[in-house]
C-alpha cells in the first residue's frame, strides 16, 4: 500500500465506496492524491504550503475544494460531480458519515489517461477538429466570467516572467543556453514597457478575467468523444485572473511544443472567430514566450529533485521551452493570402492545410457574418447590406492581424469584382505580399459537395443549391492578373514555403 496518511489507508478498499469499485488505484502528483475507484475518482489535496498555494488546514482543504469543484463546473459538469467529507468513528472512516470531519475530496468522473489529448496526439490519433470545439468552448467560458478591473496584472506578469527566467538561469551551464536566456530577459523587459499601454487598454476594456490559467493538451480529455477542459487554477488567483489572451497562448504554444503549429493556429482562429477579439493579437508573442518560459520553469524544478539521466533529460525538455520561447521573438513578414470560388468549392478545406504552413490565421466570412449579426438584427443574414457589412468585417479583423505581425488567411466566395478591389487595396495599405488563389471547380463537383455538406449537417455555411444558382447566374471568371486558379484543393500551392 502507497505511503498516505490513516484516513485515505480505507480508499485502497471496495467496501469505503458507495458504487461497484473492484480495482483502485492511486496516482499523485505534488499537490494531490486521487483514487481512481471504478467509474469515478477521488480527489484529495495534500496538506502542503508551498509559496503560490496554502492546503495546510483542514479549512483551506475544503475552501480549495469547494472552489475547484465551482469553477471546473463552469467548464466541465459532466467531470466534476461533487464534493464529500471524509468522517471518523473511532478507528474507521466512511464518506459524509458520522463523527468528525478530518478531510475533504472531489467527486470526478472516471476518464482514461489514453483519451487525454497529449496522449491522444503523441499516440498518432488525433482528430483536429476538436480544436474547432475546444474553440468554442472556451472563448464562451471567457465571455462568461466576469471581468476584473482591480488587479495589477501586469505587475503580476512582469514578476512571474521575471521568476520563469531566474529559474533558467540558476541552470545556465548545466544544461541551459545563456544566451538565450538573456535575450529573452532582455526582450520580455523590452516589450512590457512597450506594451504598457495596451496592456492597460485590455484591462480598462474587460479582457482580464478569472480564466482557466493552465489550459494546455493535458488539461483536456475526451468524455464521450467530446473534448472537455478540466483542472483549471483554483489556488491562486494571481495565475487564473489573466488576460483571455494569455490563457489562450498555452493551449497554442503546446500545440509548437507538440510540433503541431497547425493546430495552435486553428485553435486560434476559431477562437478568433467566436470572440471577435483581434485586437488582443499584438500581445500574443509576449503570451507565447510567458507560457513556455512557464513550462521551461517547471521543467527546472523537477530537475532539481532529480539526480543523473533522469535529470538530465528534465533539463534538456526546460531547454526546448527557452528555446521556443526564443523562437516567439522574431517576427516574419505577414502575407494576406485568400481564398476564392463559389460555394462547395472546397475553400475552406484549403485554408486549413495552409493555416499551419504559413502559421496563418483563418478568417472565414460564413463566421464572421454570424459573429456580427447581432449587431445587425434588422437585416437578413444573406442580404447585399449583410453581404457588405461582412466583408468589411472581415477585412478590418484582416487589417488589424496583419498589423500585429501575422499573416492572415481569408476564406470567402470574392464573387464580385469590388470585394478582389478591396482585397488589393488592403494588400497594398498594408504592405503585405498578396497571394489569391482561386478555386476553378466545375459545377458538378460543386453541386456534390454541397450535397454531402447538407447531409453532414456539420458545416458552418449555410449556402444551398438554391444560392448557388444566384451566384452562378452573376458568377464572371476573375480577370486579375495576380489571381493563381486552382482546379483542386488538396495541396496548398505554397507548401514549399518556411
Amino acid at each position: 500500500m502507497e505511503s498516505v496518511p490513516n484516513h485515505l489507508k480505507p480508499f485502497f478498499d471496495p467496501a469505503i465506496y458507495p458504487h461497484p469499485a473492484e480495482q483502485i488505484e492511486m496516482i499523485q502528483t505534488h499537490i494531490s492524491w486521487v483514487f481512481l475507484a471504478g467509474e469515478y475518482a477521488y480527489k484529495f489535496k495534500k496538506p502542503v504550503n508551498f509559496s503560490f498555494l496554502d492546503f495546510s488546514s483542514l479549512e483551506k482543504r475544503k475552501y480549495f475544494c469547494k472552489r475547484e469543484l465551482e469553477l471546473n463546473r463552469r467548464i466541465s459538469p459532466a467531470i466534476y460531480l461533487g464534493m464529500h467529507s471524509i468522517c471518523r468513528q473511532g478507528e474507521s472512516y466512511q464518506l459524509d458519515g458520522d463523527g468528525e470531519v478530518v478531510d475533504y475530496c472531489l467527486k470526478m468522473h472516471r476518464f482514461s489517461q489514453s483519451d487525454l489529448l497529449n496522449e491522444r496526439l503523441n499516440n498518432g490519433n488525433f482528430d483536429a477538429a476538436w480544436m474547432d470545439a475546444l474553440a468554442c468552448d472556451t472563448a464562451g467560458f471567457h465571455h462568461s466570467s466576469a471581468a476584473n478591473r482591480e488587479i495589477d496584472h501586469i505587475a503580476l506578469l512582469q514578476n512571474h516572467i521575471a521568476l520563469n527566467l531566474d529559474a533558467a538561469s540558476r541552470h545556465i551551464g548545466t544544461g541551459l543556453n545563456r544566451q538565450t536566456i538573456q535575450s529573452l530577459t532582455q526582450f520580455a523587459r523590452r516589450e512590457l514597457a512597450t506594451l504598457q499601454p495596451l496592456l492597460e487598454a485590455r484591462q480598462s476594456d474587460g479582457h482580464i478575467r478569472h480564466c482557466h490559467g493552465d489550459l494546455h493538451l493535458k488539461n483536456i480529455t475526451l468524455i464521450d468523444g467530446y473534448p472537455r477542459l478540466f483542472d483549471c487554477i483554483e489556488f491562486n488567483d494571481d495565475f487564473s485572473t489573466i488576460d483571455t489572451m494569455s490563457d489562450v497562448a498555452f493551449l497554442i504554444m503546446d500545440c509548437d511544443a507538440h510540433g503541431r503549429p497547425d493546430l495552435g493556429m486553428r485553435f486560434l482562429s476559431r477562437y478568433l472567430e467566436f470572440s471577435g477579439d483581434y485586437s488582443g493579437l499584438k500581445l500574443l508573442p509576449l503570451y507565447l514566450i510567458y507560457r513556455a518560459t512557464v513550462r521551461g520553469k517547471v521543467a527546472c524544478l523537477l530537475a532539481d529533485e532529480l539526480e543523473g539521466e533522469k535529470r538530465s533529460l528534465q533539463l534538456s525538455e526546460a531547454a526546448d521551452y527557452f528555446e521556443l520561447a526564443l523562437a516567439c521573438t522574431g517576427r516574419e513578414q505577414s502575407s494576406l493570402f485568400a481564398i476564392g470560388g463559389l460555394s462547395g468549392s472546397g475553400k475552406s478545406h484549403l485554408a486549413l492545410l495552409g493555416c499551419g504552413v504559413e502559421r496563418a490565421i483563418m478568417i472565414r466570412s460564413d463566421a464572421t457574418r454570424k459573429r456580427i449579426a447581432a449587431n445587425h438584427p434588422d437585416l437578413e443574414l444573406y442580404g447585399n447590406q449583410m453581404h457588405i457589412n461582412t466583408y468589411n468585417a472581415m477585412f478590418a479583423a484582416a487589417k488589424t492581424t496583419i498589423d500585429a505581425g501575422f499573416s492572415v488567411i481569408l476564406d470567402a466566395t470574392f464573387i464580385h469584382p469590388d470585394s478582389r478591389l478591396h482585397l488589393k487595396q488592403l494588400a497594398d495599405s498594408s504592405a503585405a505580399p498578396l497571394h489569391f488563389f482561386w478555386l476553378d471547380i466545375e459545377e458538378t463537383i460543386l453541386r456534390e459537395q454541397i450535397k454531402k455538406r447538407q447531409i453532414a449537417a456539420n458545416d458552418i455555411s449555410d449556402a444551398d443549391l438554391h444560392v448557388l444558382d444566384l451566384q452562378l447566374e452573376e458568377y464572371r471568371k476573375p480577370a486579375e492578373t495576380w489571381v493563381q486558379f486552382l482546379t483542386s484543393n488538396s495541396i496548398w500551392p505554397r507548401s514549399h514555403s518556411r
